[in-house]
């Protein structure tokens, strides 16, 4: 049996915007006294292995791309992973050297779509011009199930912000004039203060799955699945078992043809929170507890660990807009959808994702995802084998039992 160090081996300096989420990475980080000293307020005093547990904006990338002794909960360059259109590209020159990749179908088909200004829009449109036929095809079909419907979402934005549904020319066209004028007022602040101003903008339009899969025991209303994934150096992934369902308020079957029904075509918890009458039990559910038969649930995340291993094959691939670090860890969230034969779509992922919107009643599951986050960087990153005592280990191992390692650069795939 290993000898319990008197002294701590690493400092681990905690610093998160959201109370929620520090209090609960304050908590798993507890249980490694005194093995890790854990700080919360500057000056950060490290003689030994420092990490950095952090916004990302605060982290010391200088100190940790040159240090093997500083570790940090992020990776520097991952555009390639959260950002939507540079996601998509690498997910096509992936799909077009492994044409049997399950990325083929796990991906709605995806646009990268660039403007200045709308007076440009056919010009934009001739690099999507599938989006231009689908809008043309719906003519004279009234049955928005059987319309080809797209959705409209900013590149760099998350949260719901700036998502459009439409399925008509003219919509699209109304919907870019909004977003255009929204863009000149805040240029003229910016203009007012000396800030540069850019003047292209870049969407991703996705094809709409417009059939998603309904529960009527919660309502028939949408729901997307919210996935929490663990990257480790360079480079293992890990999906953590217990996954989210997020549901729209509002049924979806009566709204379906109705395109500025937010409420019930997207589920983000966090535009839902802004409306009164919120209810936080209503809106998140565990997965595995809707109301699906087991080998439909097993399916799912079957699917769900191929499409996420695929996806990291891709992007790490493409070192210019990826790269996994050896000495950085990184938690991110997935979203998926499932259209009505229980086939999963992945929709984008999240860095730093909301915890917080797991809410309270379900707030094990994040506690559940730090603590495995904190196992895996404490094992992989600040600590030896001969530095951790028998039941500090069994500890650790216990915490990351319902992380499933998807991907390892060395195999490629896992699943």
């Amino acid at each position: 049996m290993s000898a319990e160090p008197t002294t701590a081996i690493a400092t681990v300096f905690v610093e998160m915007d959201e109370p929620y989420v520090q209090d609960i990475l304050l908590a798993a980080f507890a249980k490694y006294a005194p093995l890790l000293a854990v700080q919360t307020a500057e000056p950060i005093n490290a003689s030994t292995r420092l990490m950095h547990w952090r916004e990302y904006e605060k982290i010391d990338w200088d100190t940790v791309h040159r240090s093997t002794t500083v570790f940090a909960n992020a990776y520097c360059i991952r555009k390639g992973l959260i950002r939507k259109a540079q996601m998509a590209f690498n997910i096509q020159l992936f799909v077009a050297k492994n044409p049997d990749s399950i990325l083929k179908t796990g991906v709605p088909d995806t646009w990268i779509f660039e403007l200045d200004d709308v007076d440009y829009l056919d010009e934009a449109l001739m690099e999507c011009y599938e989006v231009e036929n689908g809008m043309q095809a719906n003519e004279g079909v009234d049955d928005p199930r059987l319309r080809e419907q797209f959705i409209l979402k900013p590149s760099l934005t998350g949260r719901g912000a700036g998502i459009y549904v439409f399925d008509t020319r003219e919509r699209l066209e109304s919907l870019l004039e909004s977003e255009f004028e929204s863009d000149d007022e805040e240029e003229d602040e910016d203009e007012k203060s000396g800030q540069a101003v850019s003047q292209i903008r870049e969407w991703v339009i996705q094809r709409y799955i417009n059939r998603p899969l309904l529960l009527p025991t919660h309502g028939n209303r949408k729901f997307h699945l919210r996935v929490y994934v663990l990257a480790a150096g360079d480079l293992d992934v890990f999906v953590y078992r217990h996954m989210l369902a997020l549901f729209a308020p509002r049924p979806y079957t009566e709204s379906a043809g109705d395109l500025d029904d937010q409420r019930a075509h997207l589920t983000n918890t966090c535009l839902q929170a802004k409306h009164e009458g919120f209810d936080e039990s209503d809106a998140v559910r565990l997965f595995w507890s809707l109301d699906l038969a087991q080998d439909k649930l097993d399916r799912i995340f079957d699917q769900i660990c191929k499409i996420l291993s695929d996806t990291f094959a891709a992007v790490s691939n493409e070192s210019t807009s990826f790269q996994a670090w050896g000495n950085c860890i990184e938690q991110f969230g997935f979203d998926f959808l499932l259209d009505e034969d229980c086939n999963a779509f992945m929709l984008e992922a999240n860095a730093y994702p909301d915890f917080k919107q797991t809410g309270d009643g379900l707030k094990s599951v994040v506690e559940g995802f730090m603590a495995a986050s904190v196992a895996t960087a404490a094992d992989s990153l600040l600590l030896k084998d001969a530095d951790v005592p028998d039941d500090l280990h069994q500890m650790m191992e216990a915490d990351r039992t319902d992380l499933v390692k998807v991907f390892s650069r060395n195999n490629v795939r896992n699943w």
